[in-house]
């Protein structure tokens, strides 16, 4: 009976953990129309793969390629954003309309 609540215990947790997970940190370097290239800063998060949603503080995209350490998304909140812009990069929403 024990080992099975502390092995649920540990369930729970390790899925909070992932769920709350640190953002990645970038920065901008280039914007061509909606095609955002940001170049990340740290280890890449497991999330973060071809067709991930992301989301940053003023807007939503979604990931195109990733190559190494930079990650190009298209986004239709392109226009915000200028190149030099340190963001934090969230895992998005499953539906992204408009990208």
């Amino acid at each position: 009976m024990i080992k099975r609540f502390v092995s649920a215990l540990a369930v729970v947790v390790l899925g909070a953990t992932l769920a709350l997970a640190a953002p990645m940190k970038g920065k901008v370097t280039s914007i061509d129309g909606k095609k955002v290239q940001v170049e990340l800063v740290g280890e890449k998060a497991a999330w973060l793969k071809k067709g991930a949603p992301v989301k940053w503080k003023g807007g939503v995209g979604r990931v195109t390629e990733i190559k190494d350490a930079v990650l190009t998304m298209n986004s239709k909140n392109a226009a915000k954003l200028k190149v030099g812009d340190e963001l934090e990069l969230d895992k998005g929403p499953a539906d992204l309309q408009g990208c």
